[in-house]
């Protein structure tokens, strides 16, 4: 099973996302654009994994999610990975990154017990495009003045999702949750 670990978003925040997303594509970049459906914020991608690994995963998930009491973040500015002289991926941040940093490096560290390689590179991001070429890059640059952002959102708990790859972009399912503790 192809899996990662995330933080889903609301209903809410997917459809003000989805909303920014559609002002952008005016800019005309070279992009191809994250469905709302799947926004997300990524906080260990796992890579194909086995099924005995499936139940360590879902330990560690529970465990960590025990550690952790809910708390809120907003939206930040946006970005580009890996550099603006070579985009590849244009996210927002978000506020509380040490928060959420903490919950990646609890996860990283006790993945590593299991096998799972530990990266150390979490960045609190939302991606909305994964960009092709730099073309029109100076459009986006322009609209993203326009952009304010107020909305926040509760991070409430860590799911496991399955990530299939199709002909028409991915598809994730949610495998298991844990609530943070209150």
């Amino acid at each position: 099973m192809r899996a990662f670990i995330a933080i889903d978003l609301p209903i809410s925040i997917k459809n003000k996302i989805s909303r920014i997303q559609s002002h952008l594509k005016i800019s005309d970049i070279s992009a191809k654009w994250v469905k709302p459906e799947n926004i997300h914020l990524t906080l260990k991608f796992l890579g194909n994994i086995k099924e005995p690994q499936i139940g360590q995963v879902k330990d560690t998930i529970r465990e960590t999610a025990s550690l952790l009491k809910p708390f809120e973040v907003s939206f930040n500015n946006f970005g580009v990975f890996p550099n603006p002289k070579k985009p590849k991926v244009f996210f927002i941040s978000l506020t509380e990154e040490n928060a959420l940093k903490k919950i990646a490096d609890i996860l990283e560290n006790k993945l590593e017990k299991f096998g799972f390689k530990k990266e150390n590179r979490f960045k609190a991001h939302i991606t909305l495009a994964r960009i092709k070429n730099a073309t029109n890059i100076i459009n986006l640059v322009k609209e993203i003045t326009n952009i304010s952002f107020i909305k926040s959102f509760a991070i409430q708990e860590i799911i496991l999702f399955r990530s299939t790859l199709t002909q028409l972009g991915p598809t994730y399912e949610k495998v298991f949750r844990s609530n943070l503790t209150d």
